[in-house]
């Protein structure tokens, strides 16, 4: 082997050792400023970590730097929400929304947080202004005495939410320090100001007939926000299973509260 051969397998094994020394290291080594560590007896600990939690979905609503795992918050990407509801109920829907954008989850605030170190639980309420979804739909079904059978793009916004989140974790020490392990994600739709929905080329091109739908739509929000709500729990708490257990696996939980352990 020659000088050139041991050079390049010299820088090699060079770049190997360091590549195998980042995937080690795969955790965020320095705190950033945003965050905070609460202290658990501290009487402002539940305001402190309000603002912790609040950071994570403003902040980072980009992603994480350091890592390309956990992806953004806002937009938040949903593949795929089914719904499915009793035909014989007066607003009942088959549908299929793939492809949906959540916007607007970077203007929430944490109206109130709490964790118990006994139950490892993190609970918050969330309240945001705005959230707007777009979406691919298929839909079959109807809502009244109205027949649905379309497809194409749509959206629904809903204004003035109010979110219950609460999170379960489990310690972990590592040599890098001690983490959250999220175990578990539960997410309640308390509240909502208002609902409109728009589905484009529900009825190809009948206007007269996709205004009288969306009129029906939107003058009956509330029953139509109640056949959606359910599934869009479930599919918010699986994306923000894996999002929080990512985000968590990285940034050590003594970032957030001092004495966790």
């Amino acid at each position: 082997m020659n000088n050139i051969q041991i050079f390049n397998f010299l820088g090699l094994l060079l770049v190997s050792m360091l590549a195998t020394l980042a995937v080690a290291s795969n955790y965020l080594a320095e705190k950033p400023n945003f965050l905070t560590p609460c202290v658990l007896e501290d009487p402002n600990f539940n305001k402190c970590l309000a603002t912790n939690l609040q950071g994570i979905f403003v902040q980072w609503k980009d992603g994480i730097p350091g890592t390309n795992t956990v992806g953004s918050m806002d937009p938040l990407f949903l593949k795929r929400v089914k719904f499915t509801q009793d035909a014989n109920n007066a607003i009942a829907l088959n549908a299929d929304l793939q492809n949906v954008n959540v916007i607007g989850s970077s203007q929430l605030t944490i109206k109130e947080a709490n964790y118990s170190p006994s139950k490892y639980v993190a609970k918050a309420l969330i309240f945001v202004p705005k959230l707007r979804f777009e979406f691919d739909y298929k839909v079959k079904g109807h809502v009244l005495a109205l027949n649905l059978n379309g497809q194409g793009k749509g959206y629904f916004e809903s204004e003035n939410v109010v979110v219950g989140l609460e999170i379960a974790v489990k310690a972990r020490s590592a040599p890098e320090g001690t983490f959250a392990d999220v175990q578990r994600v539960k997410v309640y739709f308390r509240e909502i100001g208002s609902f409109h929905i728009k589905l484009k080329n529900l009825f190809g091109n009948n206007a007269e007939l996709d205004r009288t739908a969306h009129t029906l739509f939107n003058e009956n929000w509330r029953q139509f926000y109640d056949v959606l709500r359910p599934a869009i729990e479930q599919t918010f708490e699986t994306v923000l299973l894996d999002r929080t257990k990512k985000i968590f696996a990285y940034v050590p939980a003594t970032y957030f509260i001092h004495n966790f352990h």
